[in-house]
């Protein structure tokens, strides 16, 4: 190995580990700041507690019911995971597969959703419409169809790597298209479906601002909209909002930490292929 070659890896180690710094620093934040006083959480300064302050979190479900909240996060998130994961699945191996001009149709009218920003106004008339306001089952149909077009843009990318060849070779072994697809093909899509699974599953559990546009029952509100509970006009409350976040950042480290070999393949894959 040359030396100039042995620097520029020197030099892109640094260079990757302070970025990975950078970001970092606000989660490090967050967690000091989850175990400040109210008045030394004020400044949200990256430096260690004068007083540490470890009842900061039981403070908080004595205050707020966060197992509710929780419940309510867990279960959009996960029926928003099945649905969007289930149906961008199905239609993107019919898309990939049936390469005809209204397909092909499909597909780019769907990659539209990718970039066209999103009217909240046509999405909560719909939802109006067929009475699904401040319910779980609306908020659940928002976001699967949030997340789809770029379920589909990934899926779609992945199966294009999929020979042909095996779909025919079930068909002659006597595969009907539903078991062709969830015996056969399913199966070989493990890449993409845990980028899939863990990306919409993110988008769900941490969105903050859809949920208000949708429930007007407290009761009802995921885990991100708890942290007014401790902020607003005559009330802030750092350290406990801190708290808040903490709770809502590790469900998604864990789910993000077994999953993470697998969303490098799976976004490649989709970016690459289509």
């Amino acid at each position: 190995m040359s030396k100039r070659h042995k620097i520029m890896r020197v030099v892109k180690a640094v260079i990757l580990w302070c970025i990975s710094i950078l970001v970092f620093i606000p989660l490090i934040i967050i967690v000091l700041n989850s175990f400040k006083t109210q008045g030394d959480s004020v400044s949200m300064r990256l430096a260690l507690p004068v007083e540490w302050v470890f009842t900061n979190y039981g403070d908080v479900m004595e205050q707020v019911n966060i197992f509710g909240a929780f419940m309510n996060s867990a279960i959009v998130s996960v029926f928003t995971v099945i649905i969007a994961t289930v149906g961008a699945a199905l239609c993107s191996y019919v898309l990939s597969r049936r390469r005809t001009k209204l397909h092909k149709f499909v597909y780019n009218f769907f990659l539209v959703g990718l970039v066209a920003p999103l009217n909240m106004v046509p999405a909560i008339l719909v939802l109006q419409r067929f009475h699904l306001m401040d319910t779980r089952v609306g908020l659940i149909l928002l976001y699967s169809a949030l997340v789809t077009p770029f379920s589909i843009f990934l899926y779609y990318g992945f199966i294009g790597t999929v020979p042909k060849e095996i779909d025919e070779a079930a068909i002659i072994d006597g595969c009907n298209c539903t078991s062709l697809f969830w015996k056969v093909v399913f199966p070989l899509l493990k890449p993409v479906t845990v980028t899939v699974i863990i990306l919409n599953f993110m988008n769900a559990w941490n969105d903050f601002i859809t949920p208000f546009y949708v429930m007007n029952t407290s009761s009802k509100m995921p885990m991100t909209t708890m942290v007014y509970s401790f902020f607003g006009q005559f009330q802030r409350s750092w350290n406990l909002v801190c708290v808040i976040m903490v709770m809502i950042i590790v469900p998604i480290m864990i789910v993000y930490a077994f999953g993470q070999k697998y969303i490098i393949a799976g976004m490649t894959s989709g970016a690459v292929k289509g």
